[in-house]
C-alpha cells in the first residue's frame, strides 16, 4: 500500500497546478491575440473604406 505523506502529495498536485495555470493562460493569450487580430483588421478596413469615399469625394 502506498503511503501518503507530503512529499508524495505535494510533487503531483504542485504539477497540476501548474500545467493548469499554463493551460489557461494559453488559452487567454489566443483569444487575446484574435480580438487584437479582429480589431485591427477592422480599423484598417475601415481606414480604406473611409480612404476610398475620400477620394470619390475629391474627384467629383
Amino acid at each position: 500500500m502506498v503511503k501518503f505523506n507530503s512529499r508524495t502529495v505535494m510533487a503531483p498536485m504542485a504539477a497540476f497546478t501548474m500545467a493548469s495555470i499554463l493551460f489557461v493562460y494559453t488559452r487567454s493569450s489566443i483569444q487575446a491575440a484574435k480580438t487584437n487580430a479582429r480589431i485591427s483588421k477592422e480599423t484598417h478596413l475601415r481606414e480604406q473604406r473611409e480612404a476610398r469615399e475620400r477620394e470619390i469625394n475629391e474627384s467629383r
